[in-house]
């Protein structure tokens, strides 16, 4: 995804040059093409990220579009106080990248996985928080975002999604995207989990329990009338690379409540049980909970419920 990304947004600075990219020292390897070819749209700030974000904001308030570029923690729970101040509160046009979403970097221990960021993210004011599922929707999105002057955070997986759009989808801001159509339940994922969404789709059909799968990139502008539309269809069952606490099952259940609509929900998510374990990021999803087999039970035990 992030390859994606920054060759989007190279695309998209050629042609406005109000569009500035910011790194905390970090992307080396995927960032040079964009520093060589726009030197002048491009600051390297160095390991300084609260700095980072307090000059991007600044930047922000003379008019430009500036997108800050950081590993997971680093551009969010490093300058926390620096994104609420100055880029929320004050509205500024600042996008944070966060590249490494959840356990992408794994093997690197409990300081580089990612996992309370869209909590933490949520709860601040006037930011839209975002997660895209493939190059596909990062693409689509990246160019959105170089649309419009809205405070955001752009939660990036490592590597290449594959596998979960067969062509380019039609995304508009807010929407959350069905990639398979099913009567009796819903998975709803974002990130870069989407490929456990549809291996436990393909294993429910088999006991021919059809459920639909949809991607929701929009975290925090919630497509309601799609929300309520499953609802009344059959149980929900969300799938993030995230704690279990305040991440898309917590504004899937909020969303739901502000329009009063009862509904089963299931949340498969970190459970965050040993904090300690290092490994590659399919090993640590699967023993923080985040599985192909807990999607299927969870959307069986509600069924059954």
């Amino acid at each position: 995804m992030r390859d994606a990304f920054v060759e989007t947004l190279l695309e998209e600075a050629t042609k406005n040059q109000e569009i500035i990219l910011i790194t905390g020292d970090l992307g080396f390897g995927v960032l040079e093409k964009f520093q060589k070819q726009l030197p002048k749209q491009f600051i390297n700030s160095g390991v300084n990220e609260q700095t980072m974000m307090g000059m991007a904001a600044g930047m922000a308030a003379t008019g430009k579009r500036v997108f800050v570029y950081s590993i997971g923690n680093f551009s969010t729970l490093r300058c926390l106080e620096q994104i609420r101040n100055d880029v929320c509160l004050m509205n500024n046009s600042v996008v944070i990248i966060s590249v490494g979403a959840g356990y992408a970097y794994g093997a690197q221990g409990y300081t580089h996985h990612a996992i309370e960021d869209l909590a933490a993210m949520r709860v601040m004011p006037n930011l839209e928080v975002i997660s895209p599922a493939d190059d596909f929707e990062t693409r689509i999105i990246t160019k959105l975002l170089c649309r419009i002057k809205t405070p955001a955070y752009f939660r990036l997986g490592r590597s290449k999604a594959t596998g979960i759009h067969n062509s380019i989808p039609n995304i508009d801001f807010g929407n959350i995207v069905e990639i398979y159509p099913g009567n009796k339940a819903t998975i709803l994922f974002t990130g870069s989990v989407g490929r456990l969404a549809i291996e436990a789709r393909n294993q429910l059909l088999a006991h021919e329990i059809d459920v639909a799968v949809a991607s929701m990139p929009f975290i925090t502008s919630t497509d309601a009338q799609y929300l309520s539309k499953i609802a009344k269809k059959g149980p929900i069952v969300t799938v993030e690379e995230h704690s279990n606490r305040g991440g898309l099952c917590g504004s899937v259940l909020e969303t739901l409540s502000s329009l009063r609509i009862i509904a089963k929900v299931g949340c498969v998510a970190s459970k965050q049980l040993n904090l300690s374990l290092v490994g590659d990021e399919s090993y640590l999803r699967e023993n923080n909970g985040i599985s192909t087999s807990n999607i299927v039970n969870e959307i069986i035990a509600l069924l059954e419920a």
